[in-house]
């Protein structure tokens, strides 16, 4: 799945990768923010995107056996899908 957020927008791809590690786009989704999704910064736009993504393909998700990879381009986001370690 690869996400993307822009000024006004966000796009969001879902790709399937075969055994030759070929990449096959499965469907395309894209949304205009609202007034108020406009204010928000960067970080949250693509974690938005993230978030729509799963609630609108959420039927391709369940019962997935492999792992979801995701591809952004923001890398404060990075840190959002590491492991924290709790003391």
């Amino acid at each position: 799945m690869k996400t993307d957020a822009l000024k006004y927008t966000l796009a969001i791809i879902l790709s399937i990768v075969n055994e030759e590690n070929e990449v096959h786009p499965v469907t395309f989704y894209s949304y205009t923010f609202i007034v108020v999704e406009l204010n928000y910064n960067t970080y949250y736009k693509e974690l938005l995107a993230i978030f729509e993504a799963f609630k609108i393909w959420q039927h391709y998700f369940k019962g997935l056996a492999s792992p979801i990879n995701m591809v952004m381009d923001y890398k404060n986001l990075e840190y959002f899908s590491t492991i924290k370690v709790l003391t």
